[in-house]
């Protein structure tokens, strides 16, 4: 509890102007001082823009529940092991350090076959599927992937290719007098003529 602190009474006429009136009684100050209080809702906005943004109901539920769950579940896997001996939590510590390692041992699969479909420059997108923790395994994939993606482009080709013969290139000068390069020829022969 706070220590009350001892006010002394002040009489506060003794500074007041001698036109000002004067209170016949001077009042004591309170036993207990009254000091405001802080608000105690620590999100109060200050900004009146900030006042628009208010959770409704449904809102407020659903994140006490959430909160809820995940305070219950902690206290149950608390619980959980507590009760455990010293055994049963070594190997849960144990398996848990192994799922670690393979979580990053994943990792960097991933990452090298994103690096080597990036040198071949094949779609990086695929790395998931041709990782693996085993380098021999990984590459063995790699190389199918690789074989299927040139196969795929080779049948897009030929498919484009499919029956188009590239039309015959144009002879500038058919003899028939129509483009321009005849018709200048026809001009200067005739200039030269005369």
């Amino acid at each position: 509890m706070k220590q009350q602190q001892q006010l002394l009474p002040m009489n506060l006429q003794m500074f007041a102007h001698p036109t000002d009136p004067v209170d016949p009684a001077p009042q004591n100050p309170p036993a207990d001082p009254v000091e405001p209080k802080e608000p105690t809702d620590p999100k109060t906005p200050s900004d009146p823009a900030e006042s628009d943004k208010k959770y409704s109901d449904t809102d407020v539920d659903k994140i006490i529940n959430e909160k809820f769950a995940k305070w219950q579940s902690d206290q149950e896997e608390k619980d959980r092991v507590s009760k455990l001996s010293a055994s049963e939590k070594e190997q849960e510590r144990i398996a848990k350090l192994e799922k670690l390692e393979h979580d990053v041992a994943s990792r960097d699969a991933v990452d090298k076959s994103r690096k080597m479909l990036s040198d071949e420059k094949l779609p990086e997108t695929f790395a998931k599927f041709i990782a693996d923790t085993k380098e021999d395994v990984s590459l063995e994939k790699f190389n199918d992937f690789k074989g299927m993606m040139q196969a795929f482009k080779e049948s897009i080709v030929s498919e484009i290719m499919k029956d188009r013969t590239p039309a015959k290139p144009k002879v500038a000068g058919d003899g028939n007098g129509t483009d321009w390069r005849s018709k200048a020829q026809q001009a200067y022969e005739k200039s030269k003529g005369e």
